[in-house]
């Protein structure tokens, strides 16, 4: 009986021991594995820091990249300012070219000018042909607007030139040094000097050539005509008025008219 109880002691302590291992084994287990995911853990902190760590070395650099443009934004803003703080020899240089720009484009101012008519005539085209027509607008657009200073002597020649056909004259009815009709080149000048000759006499003008027609001419009174040929007879006057005289000259198909003005300049 008494060894009945000791086998019932063993097998029960037998059970007790094996029980506490199989529970230390279990614990030893437990505790081994909460290690390993601890070391798993760890070394995958350790991955993803040294996987960041590029990146954050990264960033420094953007951020050496960030300061490096603000750098030289802060110097692109530093070069603004110094266009702004201009030393004194770039002052002194922009002055004087300002000066010299407000010296350029600085004009004395041109007076105003009054024109008072002192004379006009006017004569009538009786010789309708259209070439003797055309030579008086041709020598016409010559003389208009023509100034003369005062004193200065007035050319008919020498203001409208040659008159052949080279210059664009056409022939026109013209009279030879015996009163005879023919066909010249630039005929009809003689009403337009004519013209002008009777409107130099109004205004008072001092006449120093004028040649008469080999006939008598209706557009103007007997002996107030003023015939002219080119490099031999000519008309001229000279300004003895106090100040200049233009010439304003114009025609139609019906008449011929100068008007002779003097030119004032207003204060």
């Amino acid at each position: 009986m008494k060894e009945s109880k000791n086998n019932d002691n063993i097998a029960l302590i037998f059970t007790i021991i094996l029980i506490a291992i199989i529970i230390l084994v279990v614990l030893y287990s437990v505790f081994s594995s909460k290690n390993l995911l601890k070391i798993n853990t760890s070394n995958n902190d350790n991955t993803n820091t040294n996987t960041t760590t590029p990146s954050q070395n990264s960033t420094p650099n953007g951020s050496n990249s960030n300061n490096s443009n603000n750098t030289n934004n802060s110097n692109s803003g530093t070069s603004n300012n110094s266009n702004v703080t201009v030393s004194e020899e770039e002052k002194d240089r922009l002055n004087v070219d300002v000066q010299n720009s407000n010296t350029t484009n600085t004009k004395p101012p041109v007076p105003e000018q009054t024109e008072t008519e002192i004379a006009a005539y006017t004569t009538t085209i009786y010789d309708k042909d259209q070439n003797r027509v055309d030579n008086i607008t041709l020598a016409i657009s010559k003389i208009n607007g023509k100034v003369i200073e005062k004193g200065s002597e007035f050319s008919f020649n020498g203001t409208v030139g040659p008159m052949g056909e080279a210059q664009g004259f056409k022939k026109a009815v013209g009279f030879d040094g015996n009163g005879k009709k023919i066909q010249i080149p630039g005929g009809g000048m003689c009403q337009i000097s004519s013209t002008l000759y009777n409107t130099a006499l109004i205004a008072g003008l001092e006449v120093t050539e004028r040649h008469p027609h080999s006939r008598r001419v209706y557009y103007v009174p007997k002996d107030k005509d003023a015939t002219i040929l080119y490099d031999s007879l000519d008309l001229k006057f000279i300004n003895n008025t106090d100040g200049s005289i233009k010439i304003y000259a114009s025609n139609d198909a019906q008449n011929v008219t100068v008007r002779l003005v003097k030119i004032t300049n207003s204060q």
